[in-house]
């Protein structure tokens, strides 16, 4: 009798526990994945965009207007830094393309390159092995400028599909797009 009593109380007790973690599993999971948009949540509100391009990931911003975008390669990750003014920038994780995050990261320090000279002439570079990689910029302060033009037609297409709204910054190593608005940034594939 004994037996049978444990042995109905112990399904019970499994059953209650697995019932409590199918329910608080999502709660947990949206606590992390509060900023983060899926590529597929497009609604008919959103822009259609030219034959080629294609959003490939959606991060929400707090609101602050953009005023610069530039990236950066850290030991290993990429990283998109959205400027709100001089001293106010939001961090974004880009190294996984569709799936980029918002994160609590600064800016990693920039060495410049030193030279040797060579006894025959020229120089060789003789930095420690860097770590830390510029990227580009949108306005071409102390990285490669890489921004679309309105003045080029095949990026016009894509500015007027989003509209004037969205600061942008050309990834053209990776074929990628970063389109900042002060609610959201979007990602886009370029292939055109």
């Amino acid at each position: 009798m004994r037996t049978k009593l444990f042995a109905v109380l112990g399904d019970g007790i499994a059953l209650i526990a697995a019932v409590g973690f199918v329910v608080s599993v999502p709660a947990f999971a949206q606590s992390w994945m509060e900023k983060a948009v899926p590529p597929f949540a497009v609604t008919a509100a959103n822009p259609r965009l030219p034959a080629g391009a294609k959003l490939v990931g959606r991060v929400r911003l707090d609101g602050r207007p953009v005023t610069h975008m530039y990236t950066q390669s850290e030991y290993g990750r990429m990283y998109l830094y959205i400027g709100h003014g001089q001293y106010s920038f939001t961090t974004v994780d880009i190294s996984e393309e569709q799936n980029p995050q918002v994160v609590n990261h600064t800016p990693g320090n920039v060495d410049p390159a030193l030279y040797e000279r060579l006894f025959k002439g020229g120089s060789v570079d003789v930095s420690p092995s860097w770590e830390i990689i510029t990227g580009v910029d949108n306005r071409g302060s102390s990285e490669i400028r890489s921004v679309l033009e309105a003045s080029d037609p095949n990026d016009a297409n894509l500015l007027r599909a989003l509209g004037p709204e969205y600061a942008n910054l050309a990834d053209r190593d990776r074929r990628l797009v970063y389109f900042a608005s002060p609610s959201q940034l979007l990602v886009i594939q370029d292939s055109r």
